[in-house]
């Protein structure tokens, strides 16, 4: 049997979903031989319209006529389901033609599933299109989640957005971030975070990698390199 493969709209940023590739990879090694590792296309696309700003400066047709093109080729492919790495564009998925839409993972309904689960309240870490555009409440499952999501104040998101964009973005060092986030959940006596940005994922591997014990995170990112078979 032909294996399956799994597409990558990423590029949203190009270090996040390259992040994401990576933890794929290194989810799937132990024991494997290099021809079982998973198939992954990553179609990386940095010229797809910035998300926040093409959401609150009423340029969305653009940025969802983009996606639609960028998605048809990924799907003519023929991979066997896709993630678009990038959490804002999911205030898009119901503009997205019907074949394209069923193959699609929503890294919401993951997260939420993820949060019913885990049960423990988490803030939300996400873009000011995010927030703006209630993307946490845009599925019927984030909406039974609801009770786990905690979303900050006006000011904190201001704080986190620039995080994405001053520091995760551009590859600064994710100690500042890590530090910062640290004190967010401090304020508002909590000890997870939702990564509900793809930038975010960074952050996750930060915390995976040197197991930095008090914080804990739900990141639909890992989830999906965990659960690869599940997925695809």
């Amino acid at each position: 049997m032909e294996p399956k493969t799994l597409g990558i709209l990423g590029g949203m940023g190009p270090l996040a979903s390259l992040a994401f590739l990576r933890t794929i990879y290194e989810s799937n090694l132990v024991g494997s031989i290099e021809q079982e590792y998973p198939n992954i296309l990553l179609h990386s696309l940095s010229s797809v319209p910035d998300r926040t700003c093409s959401l609150l400066c009423n340029a969305e047709d653009a940025l969802a006529d983009s996606l639609v093109r960028n998605l048809r080729i990924l799907n003519e492919t023929g991979v066997s389901k896709i993630v678009i790495c990038c959490f804002t564009s999911h205030a898009l998925i119901r503009r997205l033609p019907r074949d394209i839409a069923e193959k699609v993972v929503s890294l919401v309904d993951l997260t939420a599933r993820e949060l019913i689960e885990k049960k423990e309240p988490s803030l939300l870490l996400a873009s000011l299109g995010s927030y703006q555009r209630d993307v946490f409440r845009s599925t019927e499952d984030a909406l039974k989640a609801k009770d786990f999501i905690v979303e900050p104040d006006e000011k904190d998101k201001a704080i986190i957005h620039c995080l994405i964009y001053d520091y995760l973005k551009p590859g600064r060092d994710v100690i500042p971030v890590y530090t910062a986030v640290k004190g967010l959940l401090d304020k508002y006596g909590l000890t997870s975070f939702i990564a509900g940005c793809t930038e975010f994922h960074l952050l996750s591997r930060h915390i995976h990698a040197n197991t930095l014990p008090g914080i804990s995170f739900v990141d639909p990112l890992f989830l999906i390199a965990r659960r690869m078979d599940c997925i695809l």
